[in-house]
């Protein structure tokens, strides 16, 4: 009897162990079906995420190719509107040179700019004109590296001189007034007659015109307009300029540098000098090869100017002409 029990007992067992045996087969088929399909149900959603994603970048970086792509064109569309404009209007060349000098005066430091003559006058404040006739020259470059370093316009009377395009066209490109002072400086040719008078004029304006794509309107008389060279009355010539709507202005200061042999101090004296006697000064310098003292004593000559807080102007259309007594 014990023995048949033992024997169920044990059937029992083995009839657990084979069920146990069983399931455990099971999972492990149903896991290594499964997990496969769920592995790449997994991959699947990785990859639609991907692919996604680079779609939206993709679209991200055509639309920066096409706007880009449109900037340029909208640039080139606007270069080449003007410079057809450019070429299409070539008479406006002398009235750009004018609203060239307006804007000139408008590059000043924000202050200055907004400054006008009268309102540094009312404050005290001296208004100064630099002026260099007869350029340009050998020194004409280094003389425009100084005006630069101090941040100062200045007005060039320039002659006929060939061989100095590159500083006539930095004259002009760095804001500072390009006028006229015949084109030989030949006083005998000059003022021969008005006819010659006015070929020297229109001649300079021709050659800064060809050079620089500007026509100076502002002039000044080699000798001043009271020199004592000219054989007709000044009157004459300056009813040419009224009519061809010149404007000429002379000085109330000279650096005295018209002479030989002046040192760079006696310059400078010179200059200071005169201006303290003047609440709005034009100063007469040369700007010549041999007028090595003259370049010397700029830079010193600016300094204790902006030290004194002088409003340092280039000579404009809106500048009030200094005339010499004349006949």
């Amino acid at each position: 009897m014990n023995e048949d029990k033992g024997e169920l007992s044990e059937a029992a067992r083995r009839r657990k162990r084979i069920n146990l045996y069983k399931r455990v087969i099971i999972i492990m088929i149903v896991t290594i079906i499964l997990l496969p399909t769920i592995l790449c149900i997994i991959l699947f959603c990785r990859m639609n995420r991907l692919q996604k994603d680079f779609s939206e970048l993709k679209a991200q970086l055509e639309s920066s190719v096409q706007l880009a792509s449109d900037e340029n064109s909208t640039g080139r569309k606007q270069s080449q509107a003007s410079l057809n404009k450019n070429q299409t209007e070539p008479e406006n060349s002398s009235k750009t040179y004018q609203e060239t000098q307006h804007e000139a005066t408008e590059t000043e430091t924000e202050t200055e700019a907004r400054t006008t003559v009268e309102e540094a006058l009312k404050q005290g404040r001296k208004v100064v004109y630099l002026t260099f006739d007869d350029g340009p020259s050998d020194n004409t470059d280094a003389l425009l590296d100084v005006l630069a370093e101090h941040n100062v316009k200045a007005t060039f009377f320039v002659n006929g001189h060939e061989g100095y395009e590159e500083a006539l066209n930095r004259i002009v490109n760095e804001g500072h007034t390009l006028a006229l002072h015949t084109y030989t400086h030949d006083y005998a040719h000059v003022y021969e007659s008005v006819e010659s008078f006015s070929q020297e004029v229109e001649s300079l304006q021709d050659y800064l015109e060809r050079v620089t794509g500007t026509r100076p309107y502002i002039f000044r008389f080699p000798g001043g307009s009271s020199n004592s060279q000219a054989p007709l009355p000044i009157s004459q010539y300056i009813d040419y300029l009224n009519k061809n709507n010149l404007v000429f202005f002379d000085w109330n200061v000279s650096s005295g540098d018209g002479g030989d042999g002046l040192s760079q101090k006696q310059v400078y004296d010179n200059v200071m000098k005169g201006i303290a006697g003047q609440d709005v000064s034009v100063v007469l310098m040369h700007d010549a090869t041999y007028r090595m003292t003259t370049f010397e004593a700029v830079p010193d000559i600016i300094e204790k100017l902006q030290e004194q807080n002088a409003l340092i102007l280039p000579i404009t259309a809106d500048t009030q002409p200094v005339h010499h007594n004349v006949n």
